[in-house]
């Protein structure tokens, strides 16, 4: 195990680690340490000691802000004293997500939190206009910090073991209306770990931009698409990706509704995030629904479709017949 200690300036560090909390959900053995002013290095090497002393990790990764500031001073100044010990400065929220994810694996050392650091925290510098300016527009001296994003085809399985009328396995769908953003890329990607990873929905499918916005945040290693839900059905029933492990996001549960009258075969949707829209209902924290929707949840309850809301792995599931009977609104 890994302590993990963010340190900045002013109030940032418990500011960071909240927004952390609310991609990641609750997480363990990371600590934010504050420089005020008016204190100076031996307060921080002081606060990083109590941390360290009253955790029971063997190695300690301090995240900071600033290279050659004082929390990064100071860290410097414990490492060389302790063994076990390592600081990165330029701390940022897409190198504490991917840090604090890998950090709750068993496998994890302070040698792979601290290259994950690096990767994550430079790679999350990403600038849109250039992500889409046609390479043969740049300059022929510069190299392209990204490539302009793609759909990727997902990989066949060997003809050997297609099957004819074989599908897809549909190991897990999520309904959100954001489809690909921070929870489910960096989270419930990883959670369920698909071999391919499927954005069903009309709209987004069909608007160009949006399209490129969500395949720039589509998680790394992952076979990403963002498909209508008609090719959605095609891809699944095609034979060519027989017992691929596919995870779908939709916007609603019409999309799922759509799904299942195209022959993907679901058995329960996580109902994971559903933006207010005037004329909605509450049904949980991060869930509203329309009248539509409602309409939708009870078919889908019909044809015995298990839904359930829950907005991160580690939140516990919530039996969404029971809210809307709760609410009066399962008829």
């Amino acid at each position: 195990m890994v302590t993990i200690i963010v340190a900045a300036h002013g109030e940032s560090a418990p500011a960071l680690l909240k927004t952390a909390g609310m991609i990641l959900g609750n997480f363990e053995n990371v600590h934010p340490v504050t420089f005020l002013p008016g204190q100076g290095p031996e307060d921080l090497v002081e606060e990083y000691t109590r941390i360290v002393e009253a955790s029971e990790a063997e190695e300690t990764l301090l995240l900071v802000d600033l290279f050659g500031g004082s929390p990064y001073n100071a860290g410097a100044q414990f490492a060389a004293t302790r063994e076990g010990v390592d600081v990165v400065s330029g701390v940022n929220v897409p190198m504490l997500i991917e840090v604090i994810s890998a950090a709750g694996r068993k496998s994890a050392t302070l040698k792979s939190l601290v290259a994950k650091a690096h990767k994550a925290g430079t790679k999350g510098i990403r600038s849109f206009q250039d992500a889409n300016q046609p390479a043969a527009a740049k300059p022929a001296e510069a190299k392209p910090a990204e490539a302009k994003p793609a759909e990727a085809k997902a990989a066949e399985v060997p003809a050997a073991q297609q099957v004819p009328g074989g599908t897809m396995d549909a190991v897990f769908t999520r309904i959100d209306s954001r489809l690909i953003h921070g929870q489910v890329a960096g989270t419930w990607v990883p959670f369920i770990a698909p071999q391919t990873f499927i954005a069903a929905s009309d709209n987004a499918a069909h608007d160009k931009l949006r399209k490129s916005l969500l395949l720039q945040v589509a998680p790394a290693g992952v076979k990403t698409n963002v498909l209508d839900i008609a090719k959605a059905g095609r891809v699944y029933n095609n034979p060519k990706y027989t017992g691929m492990k596919t995870m779908f996001v939709v916007e609603s549960p019409v999309d799922v509704v759509r799904l299942l009258d195209e022959g993907v075969k679901i058995d329960e949707v996580n109902v994971g995030g559903v933006t207010f829209k005037t004329g909605m209902v509450q049904l949980s924290d991060a869930v509203y629904a329309s009248e539509e929707h409602l309409e939708a949840y009870r078919e889908l309850l019909k044809r015995g479709v298990k839904l359930t809301v829950q907005q991160l792995p580690n939140h516990s599931p919530v039996d969404l017949a029971k809210i809307l009977k709760q609410k009066g609104l399962d008829a």
